[in-house]
């Protein structure tokens, strides 16, 4: 099977393009045409929205991992009922959206904090508003498997262009809307009307896609089990990750004050943009991961993990070292604010996320679908607890943002280091001193050549150039040593064969127009 890796991460980045663009436009205009308060129930309805997929208990990986190993090509019947026992397992999930959807109408003040003076009209509006929500989540909840089964089937560009055109079809019902003079019920209705019609398009394209694919109206129950013992392992491991993702902001809260939340978010942010950029690539990992491992092709899959590895350090390190340098002015750029705390920690935070995105997030990928879930739950779960454990003590000592970020460090180093990366290693029989100055030394140690003449410019030129200047050169001087190395480091001997085809063929364009 020949796996369309450059295409799905081309459209992968370009679809993440095109929702930021599509998400920054929308967000304007509905601060410009509802109000804040209208806004404020906008948001509050998406959160709710989001929080419905946690009933997807880890089924979604699932259809994946069932997909990504060609049980279609194997057994197609047997395919069939697993992935109609997963959907129908998602529409009983669903189905339990609808009776909280009706207790949130019932205590609609207490959980949209209106004021007292609020009309009997904008309290009916606030709860045909949840309703609305609370419906389109119920049928569109389901049909979230078949996302998943494309990322299986490696046609993520596919899923991708369905994405682009959909989030295309939305910003155009959005301006027609606002132009029409229209409110906020209109356009729910209209949003969950092309979510609804962009995930039957995703089961289209599934259907297509496998030959003799259909959704049977049965559900097995010794299939089941094994889709629920795996799929509570990745549930586990998605519950683990989100604890202390966003538990760090509630435990900084709850101690500090908000305040600190502010500063710390201030400077996670431009980590965490990093951590987003470098996961459209990433995502290839799992069904490749899946099918390779199915075919027991270890050799091959450890030489593809390490190469992937390398890619994600190449860039992940020349972003870190940027960041390291130039904390202060970024975020003085970016934000106009100039915090001498909120810089620290955009300096700590961004170490944390280079060492995640080199040895922790594509390592983790592999052993999900290798069948090592539930050793991968073992050790989230362990994280979790030592996180919670550490900073809870460590705040009633000293109550202070860094020790939530301290802990959360710690933990995931310790579970990285002496756990995830050492089974990585073992089941792929991976050579440890070549992963080492293959995947980790090489990129790191160009990314520090760089660090040494952006750092140059930065101590000589600081005061006398404004930000966007100074930013724009180092980002210059970044690419001028970056993109040789690109060629010479990163591509492998067909790679450049392709680039200079590529190349010629261009500049003889140029000579015949």
């Amino acid at each position: 099977m020949k796996i369309p890796f450059f295409k799905n991460t081309v459209t992968n980045y370009f679809s993440m393009f095109v929702r930021l663009v599509q998400g920054i436009l929308v967000t304007r205009w509905l601060i410009s045409h509802l109000g804040e308060a209208q806004y404020g129930l906008w948001v509050m309805l998406w959160s709710f929205f989001s929080y419905a997929l946690l009933l997807d208990l880890g089924f979604g990986v699932a259809a994946q991992k069932v997909t990504a190993t060609e049980l279609y090509k194997k057994d197609i019947e047997k395919f069939n009922h697993t992935v109609s026992s997963i959907f129908f397992s998602h529409v009983s999930m669903a189905l339990l959206i609808l009776p909280l959807t009706f207790v949130g109408m019932y205590y609609i003040r207490e959980l949209f904090h209106l004021p007292a003076d609020a009309t009997p009209e904008y309290i009916y509006f606030c709860r045909e508003a949840l309703l609305l929500s609370g419906l389109a989540a119920t049928v569109v909840f389901p049909l979230g498997v078949f996302p998943e089964i494309l990322v299986g089937l490696q046609k993520l560009y596919l899923r991708n262009y369905i994405i682009i055109v959909s989030k295309i079809v939305e910003l155009s019902g959005v301006i027609f809307i606002f132009a029409m003079g229209w409110g906020l019920f209109k356009l729910l209705f209209f949003v969950m009307m092309v979510m609804g019609l962009t995930q039957l398009a995703m089961l289209i394209s599934v259907w297509k896609s496998i030959p003799g694919f259909r959704i049977r109206l049965a559900f097995d129950k010794a299939i089941f089990k094994g889709i629920f013992r795996f799929s509570s392992a990745v549930y586990i491991i998605s519950i683990g990750r989100m604890i202390w993702e966003r538990g760090m902001f509630l435990l900084i809260s709850m101690f500090c004050g908000l305040a600190p939340v502010g500063i710390f978010q201030l400077g996670s942010r431009i980590p965490f943009l990093i951590q987003q950029i470098s996961l459209p690539y990433v995502e290839n990992i799992s069904p490749i991961s899946a099918l390779l491992h199915s075919r027991n092709r270890t050799r091959h899959l450890a030489q593809i993990l390490m190469r992937s590895i390398r890619w994600v350090n190449f860039f992940a390190a020349g972003a870190t070292v940027m960041v390291m340098i130039y904390a202060p002015r970024i975020i003085l750029l970016l934000f106009n604010v100039e915090n001498n705390e909120a810089a620290f920690i955009c300096r700590l935070m961004v170490l944390f996320v280079y060492f995640l995105l080199v040895c922790r997030v594509i390592p983790e990928k592999f052993l999900t679908m290798a069948e090592e879930h539930k050793f991968l739950a073992k050790v989230q779960s362990f994280e979790s607890f030592f996180f919670i454990l550490l900073s809870l003590v460590g705040l009633l000592i000293k109550p202070h943002e860094l020790i939530v970020v301290g802990a959360m460090i710690l933990t995931k180093f310790i579970g990285t280091a002496f756990f995830v990366m050492p089974h990585l290693i073992k089941r792929t029989q991976m050579k440890v001193i070549r992963f080492v100055l293959y995947s980790l030394f090489e990129p790191a140690l160009l990314a520090l050549s760089t660090g040494m003449v952006c750092y140059w410019q930065y101590y000589f030129l600081r005061g006398q150039l404004h930000e966007f200047f100074l930013l724009a050169l180092a980002g210059f001087s970044g690419v001028l040593i970056y993109f040789p190395a690109l060629y010479l480091m990163m591509f492998d001997h067909a790679d450049k064969i392709r680039v200079k085809k590529f190349i010629s063929k261009f500049t003889g364009k140029l000579r015949r127009a």
